[in-house]
């Protein structure tokens, strides 16, 4: 039975480890879809707005909307509001980036390939392997004090991966694994500091029993490796790289121009329409996530997380009216100076911007529909606005020192 018992654990570890990759390539696609509608949700509105927290909207003298598109008219411009009128812009057609803000360096390279191949490490029972310092392993353990086992002190025969020496385990415990074999079982001793937060073990002499039941290792990053794992990016490890390097790039050189240009231009006033647009919008995010807190805390533990806007918030209704506006000009500062460059620069919202935003946020196509439904025309193209302008300003800047 024991046998039996560690054949199937081991499959269930090797399967685990086989598919880590695959499933982290999966979560990321699904972290990419799920930033993209939290950002067209929440996008720049509710940055910020949630630190404030609020009741009901009785209670203050501004109205709540969840309507995104409020305040916009269907092509994503803020109706009735020339953008050019309320800003001085940067001089954004002639943009200088230093190159090594915008490459990637060795540095990089190498950490992300380390952590891709964490993710399709090999698992190896081979009696002749031996533990050193630094490999990750998978071991069982149960320990005890005076003979007796303790709450806490044991993996229940399910294993546990560490790697070895950086586990976080009390002192001499990992550095007495180093040297046995795979597959080897054998005691350890330990004495559990005075000051552990377990006053059952604090200061004692343990014994724990170990199994080591495998050790991973670390495949070699190259052609093979790469067909073998990464077919739908590329064929070689060449290719691969390039297509990284390209991508990562391009992201940086998009955050440098969306800095620069948030930075370098200045918002001198605001419509005050859109601004008291916008504070209730942020006002209608924030009655969402205080519901949601009080709703969960409830479901938790029976009562609400706070009983009043006052108790949570510490602040009387004119100031809180005072941070909604303070929080809707930082919105309206870069709506404004994306809605002028875009009237400046005479740019149009088409078909390919709004494909470039869903490419950007990871969104299928036939969601846009959707999108378009739950949130309206002018919030999208509001958002595909901001794309089609840093898109132009990418096409006009100088990247300074690049290589031949």
């Amino acid at each position: 039975m024991a046998d039996n018992r560690k054949e199937e654990k081991t499959a269930e570890v090797k399967k685990s480890k086989g598919k880590r990759r695959e499933e982290e390539i999966r979560r990321e696609k699904l972290q990419k879809t799920i930033v993209a509608i939290v950002g067209i949700v929440v996008g720049l509105i509710v940055a910020g707005c949630i630190a404030w927290v609020v009741i009901y909207s009785v209670s203050f003298q501004v109205k709540e909307t969840d309507d995104y598109s409020i305040g916009l008219d269907e092509s994503g411009l803020i109706s009735g509001v020339k953008a050019k009128d309320y800003v001085t812009l940067c001089d954004y057609n002639n943009i200088t980036v230093p190159y090594e803000d915008v490459s990637v360096s060795d540095e990089e390279l190498d950490s992300y390939i380390d952590s891709l191949l964490s993710g399709y490490k090999t698992y190896s029972e081979d009696a002749d392997r031996t533990v050193k310092m630094g490999d990750e392993i998978n071991i069982d353990y149960v320990g005890s004090i005076g003979g007796v086992e303790f709450e806490g002190g044991s993996t229940q025969g399910g294993g546990t991966d560490i790697v070895v020496g950086q586990a976080g385990y009390i002192d001499d415990f990992e550095d007495q694994l180093v040297g046995h074999k795979a597959g080897e079982n054998f005691d350890i001793e330990v004495t559990f500091p005075d000051d552990y937060g377990n006053d059952e073990v604090a200061g004692k002499d343990a014994v724990f029993n170990i199994t080591v039941n495998g050790i991973y290792d670390t495949q070699e990053f190259n052609d093979e490796f790469v067909k073998a794992n990464l077919s739908d990016q590329a064929q070689t490890a060449d290719a691969f790289i390039e297509n990284y390097k390209k991508e990562q790039s391009e992201q940086k050189l998009k955050d440098y121009i969306q800095n620069y240009v948030e930075e370098n231009s200045t918002v001198n006033s605001y419509p005050d329409k859109y601004v008291k647009n916008l504070m209730k919008l942020c006002k209608g995010s924030a009655i969402q996530q205080y519901n949601s807190y009080n709703d969960y805390y409830q479901q938790s533990n029976g009562q609400p997380m706070y009983s009043s806007f006052e108790d949570y918030i510490g602040m009387d209704k004119k100031e809180y009216y005072a941070s909604l506006r303070t929080e809707a000009e930082e919105v309206a500062d870069k709506t404004l100076i994306y809605q002028a460059i875009f009237e400046d620069a005479g740019l149009s919202v088409t078909n390919d911007s709004k494909n470039a935003l869903m490419e950007e946020y990871g969104i299928p196509e036939d969601y846009y529909t959707e999108l378009e439904t739950t949130y309206g025309k002018g919030y999208l193209n509001q958002e595909a606005l901001r794309v089609a302008v840093l898109d132009y300003i990418k096409e006009h800047v100088t990247v300074e020192g690049q290589p031949e």
